[in-house]
């Protein structure tokens, strides 16, 4: 595979990536540089485990058996607001003008209100999802969807922002496998950027950004790490950090919270045969999930398409990065994808 460093577009925002593998090779002086693996130490009892619910506000959701009570034992995943948020309640009546219409002052500050919840994944203690079984894992996927319809249902609230931590150096603050979902009256730069991108591709092509992606990536094959029923996992065109992976519906679904029983259950199965790669290869990284959604009460929109984003802490941004918005990754793309590949079909041969 050539060497040569390439500048790579992002295909949805524009945004620019450098793939710059001869930099792996660079002599390294200072100690600590490397990005630290998932590792658990944290102090015990650990406030997510069965048996500690008191350690926890009142739950809001969760998946229990018969005749249990709730905030007690007897539950196989459960959602509670966040002990320390980062928003708080309550939402105003009216959400902050973010079409620019409105005069703007200088310096614009709001409260910062929304809701801030915690899916605790399962009641034993496990720090890495890929130990979750097949069960646990889709009932996370449907969690999702049944707390973003819920909080849809309020008019003030205008996206959800959905994610995963899994490792201190992603920003895991408990071991314990975990999401937050945290709405809020706004929807964040990023996603708006992507929508009003997509948007823009659409006007242009007729055609949805992200089913081009699709139809682009599975007929080339090359970044194609793995493909199921209802998704294909790709590793991005112009990643931020190496190894970053996508998963989208391989058909167009403007909504994740449309989607069915079986599709949850199919997304938890590929996710965590990529995980389980990711983690052979790159040696148990930290890294981050991600969901990014159409905002709430915007319909089924024909240039939008919902999918999941994996970024492994496989290196550690600096003045590039943080200075002016353009990544630097050594691993290209397509190796990372045949990498994967062939640590996600291991299993399959010693099978």
């Amino acid at each position: 595979m050539n060497d040569e460093p390439e500048l790579r577009r992002d295909p949805v925002t524009g945004r620019w990536a450098l793939v710059a593998p001869e930099r792996a090779r660079r002599p390294i002086a200072l100690s600590g540089h490397e990005p630290h693996g998932l590792t658990n130490g944290e102090r015990t009892p650990c406030p997510f485990c069965a048996g500690q619910e008191h350690d926890t506000p009142n739950e809001v959701f969760a998946y229990r058996a018969p005749g249990t009570t709730p905030n007690g034992p007897g539950w196989q995943l459960r959602i509670v607001p966040n002990k320390f948020p980062a928003v708080r309640q309550p939402v105003p009546a009216s959400r902050p003008d973010e079409s620019g219409a409105g005069e703007m002052e200088l310096f614009t500050s709001a409260p910062a209100t929304g809701s801030a919840e915690v899916l605790i994944d399962c009641p034993e203690h496990v720090d890495n999802p890929t130990r979750l079984s097949d069960e646990q894992f889709g009932a996370v996927f449907r969690a999702y969807r049944e707390r973003m319809a819920a909080l849809a249902a309020d008019p003030r609230l205008a996206h959800v922002a959905v994610f995963k931590n899994v490792g201190a150096e992603a920003g895991a603050s408990l071991g314990h496998t975990h999401s937050q979902l945290i709405a809020t009256p706004v929807v964040p730069a990023l996603v708006r950027t992507e929508w009003d991108c997509a948007a823009a591709h659409h006007a242009r092509t007729g055609r949805c950004v992200f089913c081009d992606i699709v139809e682009r990536e599975l007929a080339d094959g090359r970044r194609v790490v793995a493909r199921s029923a209802h998704f294909v996992a790709v590793t991005a065109f112009a990643p931020r950090f190496a190894y970053e992976t996508w998963v989208l519906p391989v058909h167009h679904e403007a909504r994740y919270e449309a989607i069915t029983d079986a599709a949850t259950q199919d997304l938890a199965v590929l996710l965590k045969r990529v995980l389980r790669a990711l983690d052979v290869v790159q040696h148990t990284p930290a890294y981050n999930w991600f969901l990014h959604t159409s905002p709430l009460r915007a319909g089924a929109p024909p240039h939008y398409h919902w999918h999941l984003e994996i970024l492994p802490r496989t290196a550690r941004p600096a003045g590039l990065e943080w200075g002016f918005g353009c990544h630097i990754t050594t691993a290209a793309p397509e190796r990372a994808a045949s990498e994967l590949r062939a640590a996600e079909a291991e299993p399959e041969r010693q099978g």
